[in-house]
Parts: structure tokens; sequence; C-alpha cells
């Protein structure tokens, strides 16, 4: 299995705080990228929100979306989530 496989099979574990379906069901896995740098992660995290304040209010479920997709998938190496709409980098946080 590869690392794409993997992946998305670890992801199916990550629970929507909202709605408590995976993301990956929910279509808010994109894409995964990996080369030799490790694995890039595009999620749909964005989606629904318009503007600042949607924005302020979403923001703990998709760091908690964040923090579990990293927690399942630490072991595969170097990984970087992004939003695959804006390219924000929400892990790592800073480099």
């Amino acid at each position: 299995m590869g690392i794409e496989e993997e992946a998305i099979k670890r992801l199916r574990n990550v629970k929507d705080p909202v709605t408590e379906e995976n993301i990956v069901d929910l279509g808010m896995v994109v894409s995964i990228v990996e080369d030799e740098d490790g694995v890039r992660l595009y999620l749909d995290l964005s989606r629904g929100t318009h503007g600042p304040f949607m924005d302020a209010l979403t923001w703990p479920v998709r760091a908690k979306i964040v923090r579990d997709a990293v927690a399942v998938l630490s072991d595969l190496g170097k990984v970087e989530i992004l939003d695959a709409k804006s390219f924000q980098r929400y892990y790592p946080e800073d480099d």
C-alpha cells in the first residue's frame, strides 16, 4: 500500500466534530502529495466560510480536524497541511 492509500485509510478516522462524519467521505480531503520532503495534505477547510466573522466561528472546528489529521499521519514522516483553496498552511504553524 502506498503513502496516499495509507493516508486516506487513516484519515477516515478523523471526524468532523460537527457532523461526526469522517473527512474523507465529506470530501474535505482534496489531494495528498508525496515527495522527497514528506507528505502534503490539501484539505477543503474553508468551504462555506465567507469573511472574517465566519472564519472566526469555524476556527475551532478546523483546528481540531488539523490536530486529529496530524495525529493519525505523524509517523508517515514530515506532514504539511494546507487549505486547498487559499493554500493557507495550517501545519506546521511555523518553520
